[in-house]
């Protein structure tokens, strides 16, 4: 399998939560000079260190948790690759696929001899449930006992953006000749911790753990082939994009 790696948004975005983190630190060391200074000389600096040093400090406790997302989004998106590199050769797996102007950023785009996949990762752990659009996940706390979780909705995200990618590519496909019906995207939601339990029914699209996803592409039973010439213009347009 050949794999392109684009720029990637979740590194970039946790490069801008490390940030945010030491502006953070600085308006707490600044807060704390000027509570020191206030008990000194003037009650002025006291409250403006006092605001520095909780305003400092709102910001660390935020941020602090969502790198902790991020990166480990970031951990999904890096065991997608590392499952599927046993596809052959004529496979091709672009990574970190968005289109300019558009609300579209997928995290993976395999493009196959028959199908592309649109492929959404998701790094959660413990026990994802779902009815149609409809998710959420039970996880076992620190102190033992269950909590529930929001996990937005993934389902609609993905279709959301291959309904975006698929518009973008038919418009450029079209200009140069092809028939953009004789390819289809399908869009997934793969769940990349070991530890996930996946209890999803009546998904508006397929949801499935990482273990499966290579078997179910190499289970695709299209009955067409995309020509060739049209997946290489494809995956131009998508390592261009």
């Amino acid at each position: 399998m050949q794999i392109i790696n684009k720029s990637d948004y979740v590194k970039r975005k946790i490069k801008l939560e490390y940030l945010k983190i030491i502006s953070g630190l600085l308006l707490v060391v600044a807060g704390f000079f000027g509570l020191a200074l206030g008990f000194v000389l003037n009650w002025l600096f006291f409250i403006i260190g006092f605001l520095l040093f909780v305003f400092g400090g709102m910001i660390l406790s935020n941020r602090t948790g969502e790198v902790s997302i991020w990166k480990a989004g970031f951990v999904g998106q890096q065991m997608v690759p590392k499952a599927l590199s046993m596809l052959p050769n004529e496979f091709v797996l672009i990574n970190n696929v968005s289109i300019k102007d558009k609300n579209c950023d997928i995290d993976h785009v395999l493009i196959g001899p028959k199908c592309l996949y649109a492929i959404e990762s998701k790094n959660y752990n413990g026990e994802i449930y779902g009815q149609g659009d409809e998710w959420g996940y039970m996880k076992r706390g620190r102190a033992g006992g269950f909590y529930k979780g929001h996990i937005g909705n993934p389902a609609k995200q993905i279709k959301r953006s291959v309904w975006e990618l698929k518009q973008m590519l038919d418009e450029k496909l079209l200009k140069m000749s092809f028939d953009p019906n004789q390819f289809w995207i399908e869009p997934i939601v793969v769940f990349t911790n070991p530890n996930t339990i996946l209890k999803v029914t009546d998904s508006t699209v397929k949801a499935m753990l990482l273990k499966d996803l290579p078997s179910y592409i190499q289970e695709c039973d299209a009955k067409t082939q995309i020509p060739e010439d049209m997946l290489k213009t494809i995956t131009d347009i998508l390592r261009n994009e």
